[in-house]
């Protein structure tokens, strides 16, 4: 970034990008906080990439689907960028910018899947950092375009009790030996107890521990220390409790054991009816082999098997499928094994022979690799969870090409007040 000069002036606004912010017709002016229709009155503040970034002076014309952010700090805290759009509106967007990214569409667009849009988040990293100015420790999400961690005291995107506990958390840090030494806390919540894992980089003693174990239990949530890496991570307090954290499934009479540190989807009523609409979609019966690609913990393997013949997991991280045979064996499901093997490389035919379904549920730079294979196996069905607009687009077209039709798909409100598109397609051949 270089510096600009600090003028105001006004701007109508045009749309809004991928991003979520306001952008003039010729692109050149960024707002974030800003909607289309809305004429404002804006103040410089950063130049990026040939774009100009502007705060929000005045609101001069106000678009009809604006609403009071229900967070005071919505304007400044970098985890939501649309709290101010009212949410239909936000679902309408989302799926407006979806379909932009594929050259062939599904011949149809299912209804987007929608779910609560406050206390939602089950998973965050949140920042920590000692602030001189203030005498104290901010706990919370970065600030928009800015490194600073938001002066906050809760928040209305995690779940509960975790959004309320970010004043507390600051200020039991406030009060061990060394805050300065806490650059991070990771949550994780489950269905009845969350936990936080504290990075820190020195020694804690045992006052501080003291402190530390009594927070778990006055609030009531789990409390893990990383001293290192991932792999030094282990539970405080309490320290007579089950191994695992755990959400439930319903629907499949499952309940899904996790560590706080592995991935599961940050938003569990909206897993749920994910889950629930992949099935539906995938439309498997007892004669059917599934392969379930990126599998993790098997958060869609052992649904699927409920309905299934069998259901093979597919999975990189040998502590996922550890977890995924874990939870197989705690549901007494039988009918499902779980691999270790690399999706980003190419796969043996012999591999792929057997399945006649696949449920892919890849990261973010999608399964490339894994999609040419399929076109050269017995699929025939295949459900396609994504987390990126754009490479999903970019398989769906390789599957297109490869003589697949793309029946059905949809946006799936993962994530309420942000820009983050999570959608789900359906192709056959």
């Amino acid at each position: 970034m270089v510096k600009i000069t600090k003028m105001s002036f006004d701007v109508k606004i045009s749309e809004l990008n991928a991003s979520g912010d306001a952008v003039s017709s010729d692109g050149v002016i960024v707002v974030p906080g800003g909607l289309p229709g809305e004429r404002l009155s804006v103040l410089p503040f950063a130049r990026k990439q040939k774009r100009t970034y502007c705060r929000i002076e005045k609101i001069q014309e106000v678009s009809e689907h604006r609403v009071e952010p229900v967070c005071p700090v919505a304007g400044v805290c970098g985890g939501c960028s649309m709290q101010h759009l009212e949410h239909m509106a936000q679902i309408n967007f989302k799926q407006r910018n979806w379909l932009k990214n594929f050259s062939t569409g599904p011949n149809e667009i299912l209804p987007a899947l929608l779910g609560p849009i406050l206390n939602y988040r089950c998973k965050a990293r949140l920042g920590v950092r000692f602030v001189e100015k203030k005498g104290r420790v901010l706990v919370g999400f970065r600030e928009k375009m800015k490194g600073f961690i938001t002066d906050t005291q809760s928040c209305k995107t995690l779940r509960l009790p975790i959004g309320d506990l970010l004043q507390p958390l600051s200020d039991l840090i406030m009060e061990l030996s060394d805050p300065k030494s806490i650059p991070q806390i990771e949550v994780a919540c489950g269905d009845s107890i969350s936990a936080i894992v504290i990075r820190h980089l020195s020694r804690m003693s045992k006052p501080d521990l003291v402190r530390l174990s009594k927070f778990s239990k006055i609030q009531n949530i789990h409390i893990y220390m990383q001293p290192a890496d991932i792999n030094s991570t282990h539970r405080l307090a309490p320290r007579v409790a089950h191994p695992y954290l755990h959400y439930d499934i319903e629907d499949y009479g499952i309940r899904m054991y996790f560590h706080p540190h592995d991935f599961t989807q940050v938003n569990h009523s909206i897993n749920r009816s994910m889950i629930k609409l992949a099935i539906d979609l995938l439309s498997v019966n007892q004669d059917d082999h599934v392969l379930d690609a990126f599998s993790g913990i098997g958060n869609f393997s052992l649904p699927i098997a409920r309905l299934a013949g069998w259901v093979t997991g597919a999975e990189i991280s040998s502590e996922s499928v550890k977890r995924a045979q874990y939870n197989a064996i705690e549901n007494c499901i039988e009918n499902v094994d779980f691999v270790a093997v690399d999706l980003f490389n190419r796969l043996e035919p012999d591999f792929l022979s057997s399945f006649s379904h696949l449920l892919v549920d890849p990261p973010r730079n999608g399964a490339e690799c894994l999609i040419k294979s399929i076109l050269k196996s017995n699929v025939s069905r295949l459900v396609y969870v994504s987390c990126n607009p754009k490479t999903l687009a970019r398989d769906v077209e390789i599957l297109v090409q490869g003589g697949f039709v793309f029946e059905k798909g949809g946006i799936i409100d993962m994530f309420p007040h942000t820009a983050h598109v999570e959608s789900i397609a359906l192709l056959t051949r």
